[in-house]
């Protein structure tokens, strides 16, 4: 059987249209298929044992929702193929996995992900994070009014670029750390993008056990509006002077003043501490 969890609280997981058309597509695959809200699963434990071993799970939504899915099960025993649906505004998870298959299994890039915090308080996570603004801009996402889609978040983009002020940070990785004094983001990640579909971090691979850290700093406000469209391409590396690349597994970035941050694009604020660790129980 495929159990199809949904979210009703996504943009598709709300539009029962949208469910319906991949409960059809999946039957005329010749699967039986239950439907279940996400929001009424209280125990993961009792959840799995309500599954056959050869169930398959199909989570519908898009990375807010995977994200939440994978701490959840996080140290569960959990033998089921797990398969997500593009059905999300971003899909940054499933771009980086280079498929154009609909249904996608993504068993083993659950297994091993890294756990970051935001002040001490964090979970698993299947992107990345970051501090300053993207935080920021994420937070002008989630709080707008508008639409969640790609032009809203160019569109609040630079909003934030207007109104937001570059802070000052002490990054650290495996032990050695770097002193930023105009941070404008640092992005701490697993997979190469974030914002839906900007590739922050270009050589970033699930395949590999390490966190690539990007530092964008010291760059004037009007060039880097004009260097940002370059990181949909992953191209903003180049510009060495005001973007700094780092690789580890072990993170912490420290700023002088609260600051905004997102993990996964849910966004905290204040925040002063962000950590973050590839592997750790």
């Amino acid at each position: 059987m495929d159990i199809i969890l949904f979210n009703p609280l996504s943009r598709n997981g709300r539009d029962p249209r949208y469910v319906e058309r991949i409960k059809t597509r999946l039957e005329k695959e010749g699967h039986d298929v239950r439907v279940q809200d996400l929001l009424t699963i209280q125990s993961v434990e009792t959840f799995i044992k309500t599954c056959a071993p050869d169930d398959r799970i199909v989570i519908l939504g898009g990375d807010g929702t995977l994200s939440r899915v994978a701490d959840a099960i996080h140290g569960h025993a959990f033998t089921q193929d797990i398969l997500v649906a593009r059905a999300g505004t971003g899909n940054d998870f499933v771009r980086s996995l280079k498929t154009k298959e609909t249904f996608v299994k993504v068993n083993t890039f659950l297994e091993r992900l890294p756990l970051m915090a935001t002040d001490g308080v964090g979970r698993r996570v299947i992107n990345g994070a970051g501090i300053g603004l993207d935080g920021f801009v994420g937070h002008l996402v989630n709080t707008s009014t508008k639409k969640k889609n790609k032009f809203n978040y160019f569109r609040h983009t630079l909003e934030g670029f207007v109104k937001f002020r570059p802070v000052k940070a002490s990054v650290t990785i495996d032990g050695k750390s770097y002193r930023v004094e105009k941070a404008w983001l640092v992005a701490v990640m697993h997979g190469a993008y974030f914002g839906g579909g900007m590739k922050i971090a270009p050589k970033a691979s699930r395949k590999e056990d390490e966190i690539h850290v990007i530092v964008i700093k010291d760059i004037p406000k009007w060039l880097l509006t004009f260097i940002f469209p370059s990181i949909y391409m992953g191209r903003h590396t180049i510009f060495r002077r005001y973007v700094d690349t780092y690789v580890g597994k072990h993170v912490t970035i420290v700023t002088d003043n609260p600051t905004y941050a997102q993990i996964d694009g849910d966004t905290v604020y204040p925040v002063t501490t962000l950590t973050a660790d590839i592997h750790e129980s």
